[in-house]
């Protein structure tokens, strides 16, 4: 079961917003002995989707169900059901803890209830009070904790900087870059609220006393983001400590010979034969710990480097398999012209461009496209059904394999295995795109899409 991890001046606020979709009264003048069965959904409003591999539990009886993908769940209880509780990890990381929909009055049956997270509105409204949320994409918020490396003591007075690249300088030869600064509160508590809602950031925290090393908060399908940061002294008790985990690629096998770094700390190891390294001395505060080889796609995460040190940290790497062999063997037959014009493209830095091992970190075509800035997908009747929408909610013009393609739920992308993806540019708007792909009086953002069978065709 999960615990929820929000505590502070917010916790009674956020923690509170559980919705019950229906009503929020529990009938109890019905006798209790009635069998009940409820289909239901649990919901994500921060994420426009079903919350899948929820626990959803029945009070009373107990009774527990997991919900499916699309977040639908059934529970038969001998006994009449007031009241649903849902468990799941994303609403346990935001500090929601458990979600909670409470019976409607009456003695009928309780029709499809949902059990959701709170909508961004709702969580703006208080984290950000008093203020008016941007419509112009700056409607997020990136919140947390900053807390002393002895894991206890909550730390107030933190310097905190934000910053990240504007969507409006993509196309630039140097990249603008937004930023906004404020302290932590007196129990510890921060909130950033008008950032940019797509994309990642990077935040740091700094004082005279505290420190911690730049941390990346990345890009979300929601525009609510929240990181913890462990800040430590610069020196004296508790200021380093030892860091050691284990490398292990995707099926749980060891990597052996992986480049382990520590952000702000300059010293680099090898795992061993093992998969397991171990650094001495690393500054005590929030850190992204990364790690490299050959074969394997670069990853790196936050690592929170407390007083008693760290010594269980497990870093997963994806192998990129036979990628590179395909590619000289594509690279020996005559290119296409699309070929030729798309690595002119990702050369120049034109637009925003993911290949292939972008699709393969992600189960479905959508929740790879759900991160990438500027675009948005919108789901139809079913997660595999999407659109792809821009900035100000607009609809995208999208091109696949150099072919106007209509961006309706059923669009070839909606159907097209993600694996078959070998890229897929991204422009902000008709002007930014390629003059091939300007339809004219489009101010919304144009997506292409191309194909592996495609791009490797002999022309």
């Amino acid at each position: 079961m999960l615990r929820a991890r929000w505590r502070g001046s917010w916790a009674g606020g956020l923690a509170g917003l559980c919705l019950g979709a229906v009503s929020a009264g529990a009938q109890a003048s019905v006798a209790a002995q009635v069998p009940d069965t409820i289909r239901g959904l649990a919901y994500d409003s921060l994420g426009f989707r079903g919350l899948a591999g929820a626990l959803i539990t029945a009070e009373p009886g107990g009774e527990t169900a997991v919900t499916d993908s699309l977040g639908r769940f059934l529970i038969v209880s001998p006994q009449r059901v007031t009241r649903l509780v849902a468990f799941h990890d994303r609403a346990d990381r935001l500090g929601f803890g458990e979600l909670v929909a409470d019976r409607p009055a009456g003695d009928g049956a309780w029709a499809r209830p949902i059990v959701a997270t709170p909508s961004m509105n709702t969580a703006w409204s208080r984290l950000c009070v008093g203020r008016r949320r941007p419509a112009n994409g700056l409607g997020g918020v990136v919140f947390g904790t900053t807390t002393a490396a002895d894991e206890r003591t909550r730390v107030a007075g933190v310097g905190l900087v934000l910053q990240w690249e504007s969507l409006s300088s993509l196309l630039d030869s140097v990249p603008r870059l937004e930023t906004m600064t404020m302290r932590s509160d007196s129990t510890g508590n921060y909130a950033f609220c008008g950032v940019q809602e797509v994309g990642p950031a990077a935040l740091v925290a700094t004082s005279t006393a505290w420190r911690s090393d730049n941390v990346l908060v990345p890009a979300d399908i929601s525009s609510l983001r929240r990181i913890d940061l462990i800040v430590g002294a610069p020196d004296g008790d508790g200021s380093t400590a030892t860091v050691g985990g284990r490398v292990v690629d995707q099926n749980g096998a060891t990597v052996p010979a992986a480049t382990v770094n520590i952000g702000g700390f300059p010293n680099e190891v090898l795992s061993g034969p093992n998969g397991r390294f171990t650094i001495q001395g690393v500054p005590t505060g929030s850190r992204m710990l990364s790690v490299r080889k050959l074969g394997y796609v670069f990853d790196a995460q936050q690592l929170d480097v407390v007083a008693r040190g760290v010594s269980d940290v497990v870093i997963t790497m994806q192998g990129t398999g036979n990628t590179l062999e395909r590619v000289r063997i594509a690279e020996t037959r005559p290119r296409s012209r699309d070929a030729v014009e798309l690595e002119e493209r990702r050369n120049s830095g034109l637009g925003r461009m993911l290949d292939s091992t972008h699709f393969a970190k992600y189960n479905a075509t959508r929740q790879a496209l759900d991160v990438v800035p500027g675009i948005r997908t919108q789901v139809g009747r079913t997660p595999s059904d999407f659109i792809i929408r821009g900035r100000g909610d607009c609809i995208a013009t999208l091109w696949i394999n150099g072919v106007r393609e209509p961006n309706t739920f059923d669009s070839m992308l909606a159907l097209l295995p993600r694996t078959e993806i070998a890229a897929f540019e991204v422009f902000t708007n008709d002007i930014q795109a390629p003059v091939r792909f300007q339809t004219g009086g489009n101010n919304c953002a144009v997506v292409v899409v191309w194909t592996k069978q495609h791009i490797n065709a002999r022309r």
